[in-house]
């Protein structure tokens, strides 16, 4: 599993988020906001990332 400080939208913002044991992505913020992950911030950069069908958050190798 690859830790991760953020996740970033397509529109550039940076939510603080995780995931839980079943690699399910949870951000912080209300439950009406709709965010499609673009990418995670590890350290001080940024990789390609999504989340698939079922929530789980996806990092490429």
């Amino acid at each position: 599993m690859t830790e991760f400080d953020a996740v970033i939208d397509s529109e550039g913002t940076i939510w603080d988020a995780f995931t839980d044991d079943d690699g399910v992505l949870w951000l912080d913020a209300d439950e009406s906001v709709v965010v499609t992950v673009t990418g995670v911030v590890i350290g001080n950069r940024i990789y390609d990332a999504w989340v698939l069908d079922d929530g789980t958050l996806w990092i490429p190798d």
